[in-house]
């Protein structure tokens, strides 16, 4: 089964993996990061461009936020249409939008990773299901190569709206707050806030 194919149900049936609603972020001091004048310029010219397709709004809005990070981040690797295919897990397979892992290697999927998104065309809705059975395999495949991550992130926009997710033991959890594109810095300041945790992990191991 595709990762598109699944839903909280089907989730819950194969994985035993639960879905619950929180505020991911409540009791945790976000700092927001500035965008730079590149990533305003590349927002602000996308104000200009047609974007009524999921395809357009990745290219658009989506792409340049990830350029971003991974310019603030030198340190880890974003993978965009990579295949994540667990082969001891029947039906986990697909391709996620991106994944964020810690390895510098540019040439081939590493683990571990530890946040992946899903970029979704209208309500972020859409896509919660599809993220959480990528999340739940990301953990798989850090486990197959034998470094064990636990805590997944995740994230589904449709460049306007973020929302994200979290995967905890055996619950997704999703937050019920949602972050919108004029809100640039606490995005980009989450995506920091969930990169700093694991290094901060890997450090005190």
């Amino acid at each position: 089964m595709a990762y598109s194919d699944f839903t909280f149900s089907k989730l819950k049936k194969e994985y035993n993996i639960k879905q619950e609603d929180a505020f991911l972020f409540e009791n945790i001091v976000i700092f927001q990061v500035t965008p730079s004048s590149r990533l305003s310029a590349d927002i602000q010219e996308s104000k200009g461009v047609p974007l009524m397709s999921e395809k357009a709004k990745s290219e658009y809005i989506i792409a340049p936020i990830i350029r971003e990070i991974k310019r603030n981040n030198a340190h880890v690797t974003i993978f965009s249409g990579y295949s994540l295919n667990i082969e001891t897990q029947k039906g986990l397979n697909g391709t996620p939008d991106f994944m964020i892992s810690a390895s510098s290697n540019i040439v081939e999927l590493q683990r571990p990773i530890f946040c992946l998104f899903e970029s979704k065309n209208k309500d972020p809705d859409e896509g919660f299901a599809q993220c959480a059975a990528e999340m739940y395999a990301a953990r798989l495949f850090n486990q197959e190569m034998d470094e064990p991550c636990e805590t997944i992130y995740g994230a589904v926009t449709n460049g306007y709206d973020w929302v994200f997710l979290k995967l905890e033991n055996d619950t997704i959890l999703i937050d019920k707050e949602r972050y919108f594109l004029n809100d640039l810095p606490t995005i980009l300041g989450i995506f920091q806030f969930i990169i700093d945790q694991y290094k901060n992990i890997k450090t005190n191991v």
